[in-house]
């Protein structure tokens, strides 16, 4: 059973408006690219650095869809300081595209300014979601760790006032008459940040507990761009540190990728054990009872996640009483299955005692509470079948009405009494009620998977719709009826994701002993 509406997927929208920002951005590279090769009096560094800028920010749109377009709009807080070093580093490959447009042109000394005053900034973020990246990833913890998130912090807002006053008084660099880039005597000031943050997030980063593979491509993001800039110091015009700091982002991605791939497998494979676990907990052999005439009966369950909260169960308590039983729990997941579990052990050996469905579910309570510390809670259904009368007894802990079907009528939802659901208050006192079957009458149990399945409007299935579906074919066997809710429910949500479990189970009464 799950309370929680379902979640919009607005975060999608944000997703795609940021590759197609992205996409845009590398578009308008290739297009500075064109112009500053029609540029006159271009030089072959700047021709270099453009290549750069361009295969760069391509690469950059790329890699923001290879994080962001399997994850169904579901990201954690190290993915979003690593999307956001992805984006940093596509838009300072396009601000460099325009330093190298507007350098040397006179009427564009303005820009060139802002543009430069910009890519600090830029410089600034990228040190500080890598930094929050790193620390998010390999768990950083203690109070040294918790002072330094504040200094990250701090220390960026003078870093980026600098630059924006050096926007009016070159404190750090500026553009000459020309139009040409200058460095001033406090231009250090500007690397400032990057000498606070750098050294302490490699100690901590060496001093982490994770792989020696994961702190190797950490510190790559350092000291890549600083090999770069000792290799290219001598050489003027050649602005291609941010194609080094992308260098280190994708070994940061292969890494996390590959090690994501690895976990992933091992948890698939782990929950694929524990479906396997769950299935074979519920009865799946059908006809299940092939020498009792009497009687004939058809379950399933669908759950929405690799394993299910949902659960049906059905056994003779003796030779003649056919206990039978439907549950859903809060929920989803493997918490969820593991619960389910412990109360379907619980309920049939409860049940095993001989009493009737109202004190199967009171004691049944009593025990689930008395072992329930997260306050997890299940419904149920559970009724006994007297065989040779025909008598139904039944209590509901919260379910879903049953439907019932007369022999030669239609479906009709029967609407018993609710009881508190199992699990809440360890006190709680069920009743019970008596239906009487006839020969071909039948009884349709269902969690509220069914009537709650949704469409891509949000639109609920229902139990009209259930009803319906029922109603198609009701003097067909068990196992047909539920194939034609199936198909109603498909009919209904066609590719909408499956919210919810889908558990239905359907016993046709035949003849008295």
């Amino acid at each position: 059973m799950e309370l929680n509406i379902k979640k919009p997927s607005g975060k999608r929208w944000f997703l795609a408006i940021g590759l197609l920002i992205l996409t845009v951005t590398a578009f308008s590279c290739f297009v500075f690219g064109i112009k500053l090769f029609s540029k006159p009096g271009i030089t072959p560094n700047v021709m270099y650095n453009a290549g750069i800028d361009v295969m760069g920010s391509f690469i950059c749109a790329m890699l923001f869809f290879g994080c962001t377009g399997g994850r169904k709009g579901e990201i954690d807080d190290s993915n979003s300081y690593f999307i956001m070093l992805i984006v940093l580093t596509c838009y300072s490959f396009f601000v460099n595209e325009w330093e190298c447009y507007v350098l040397g042109m006179v009427q564009y000394r303005t820009w060139c300014l802002f543009m430069n005053g910009v890519t600090k900034i830029i410089d600034f973020a990228l040190v500080y979601c890598f930094y929050r990246y790193v620390r998010t990833v390999l768990g950083f913890k203690g109070k040294a760790t918790a002072v330094f998130d504040r200094l990250t912090a701090i220390l960026l807002i003078p870093a980026v006032l600098l630059i924006l006053v050096n926007m009016f008084v070159p404190i750090c660099f500026s553009v000459d008459a020309d139009g040409i880039f200058q460095k001033e005597k406090l231009y250090w000031l500007v690397d400032l940040y990057l000498i606070c943050v750098a050294p302490p997030t490699t100690f901590l980063v060496l001093k982490s507990d994770v792989s020696r593979r994961q702190k190797i491509v950490s510190i790559s993001f350092i000291l890549i761009p600083i090999v770069h800039y000792l290799f290219t110091k001598g050489a003027h015009g050649y602005a291609t540190q941010y194609g080094s700091v992308l260098v280190a982002i994708v070994l940061i991605y292969s890494v996390l990728f590959s090690e994501r791939s690895i976990n992933l497998a091992s948890t698939k494979t782990e929950l694929y054990t524990a479906t396997k676990i769950q299935m074979a907990m519920l009865p799946h052999v059908f006809p299940p009872f092939p020498d009792r005439k009497e009687f004939n009966l058809f379950a399933s369950m669908d759950p929405a996640k690799e394993v299910g909260g949902d659960f049906y169960d059905f056994f003779l308590i003796d030779d003649d009483h056919l206990c039978i039983v439907i549950a859903d729990v809060s929920g989803k997941s493997v918490p969820a299955a593991l619960f389910m579990m412990a109360s379907s052990i619980v309920i049939q050996g409860v049940a095993g005692t001989g009493v009737s469905p109202e004190e199967i579910l009171t004691v049944s309570n009593r025990k689930i509470c008395s072992h329930n510390p997260y306050d997890m809670f299940v419904t149920v259904w559970l009724g006994i079948l007297e065989i040779s009368t025909g008598k139904l007894t039944a209590s509901n802990a919260g379910h879903e009405y049953p439907a019932i079907m007369k022999a030669g009528g239609n479906f009709e939802l029967l609407k018993d009494r609710h009881g508190l659901v199992i699990g809440v208050m360890d006190d709680t006192e069920y009743t019970g009620y008596t239906v009487q079957l006839e020969p071909g009458d039948k009884l349709f149990v269902y969690t509220d998977g069914v009537p709650e399945a949704t469409d891509n409007n949000n639109a609920l299935f229902g139990t009209d719709r259930m009803l319906e579906a029922l109603n198609k074919d009701p003097g067909a066997d068990p196992e047909t009826i539920l194939r034609n809710v199936n198909e109603g429910i498909n009919g209904f949500v066609r590719n909408a994701e499956q919210f919810d479990d889908v558990t239905m189970l359907c016993l046709e009464y035949k003849v008295k002993q």
